[in-house]
């Protein structure tokens, strides 16, 4: 059995049966198998966010190209990659943010002590004081240089915010102890169904591992001098 066939017996595997074993199997199958190209090769996912097609060749057909191949203009331009996607489902689904942890850190996933991939966005209310935490610009490791752009143009155009900003808060109290904070507040939405859509978006360019911290608007106000813009 070749790599191609292999993975398509392995995305054969019902999603309930699929363990971190098969997960790390698929990571590794999916970054060298090639794959077929639709054209066009970009659309529109149900969740509003571009994605790159991409499907399992018919047998004895060769494909175009692999997930590996394409991390680099993914990030750099901001989709996903869906493979096999049919009207609103797919086999699998990488977020922008997914392709930046594997441009990032070498993997798909970066694993932290007790805690597994989330499904949903990672974002929490800060509800205890800020005194004791320390105020920084997010380093690379946090927030690499490719994907401010991409957060930029998502605060401007889609969330209509003109000047963005970022800042990371670090305690020993809290887990992960550095966390993003971007300037974003409750007010500046009509509602909070349309708040927690716009967080969860932003999530969307960033990997899972780190958690997005939301906090009150009168701290964000406090702390506006603090902030880092976005580059453009």
């Amino acid at each position: 059995m070749n790599d191609t066939e292999e993975l398509r017996d392995h995305l054969a595997v019902p999603e309930d049966e699929r363990g971190a074993k098969w997960r790390h199997r698929f990571y590794d199958l999916v970054d060298v198998v090639r794959l077929r190209q639709r054209d066009p090769r970009i659309f529109v996912g149900p969740d509003g966010f571009p994605y790159y097609a991409l499907d399992l060749p018919e047998f004895g057909d060769d494909g175009d190209i692999s997930v590996g191949d394409l991390v680099d203009l993914a990030t750099d331009r901001g989709f996903g990659i869906a493979i096999e996607p049919l009207g609103d489902v797919a086999a699998w689904v990488f977020t922008c943010g997914d392709l930046v942890t594997r441009r990032a850190f070498g993997g798909y996933e970066v694993p932290r002590i007790g805690i597994v991939p989330a499904e949903a966005p990672t974002f929490r209310a800060v509800l205890k004081e800020t005194q004791r935490m320390e105020i920084l610009a997010p380093d690379e490791s946090m927030l690499p240089p490719y994907v401010r752009p991409l957060l930029h143009e998502y605060f401007t155009r889609t969330l209509g915010i003109a000047h963005p900003g970022v800042l990371a808060l670090v305690s020993p109290d809290q887990e992960p102890r550095e966390q993003l904070v971007f300037r974003i507040a409750r007010d500046d939405f009509a509602d909070d169904e349309a708040f927690e859509n716009a967080i969860a978006g932003l999530t969307w360019f960033l990997p899972r591992h780190l958690v997005v911290s939301i906090l009150p608007t009168d701290v964000v106000d406090a702390l506006d001098g603090a902030f880092i813009p976005l580059a453009a």
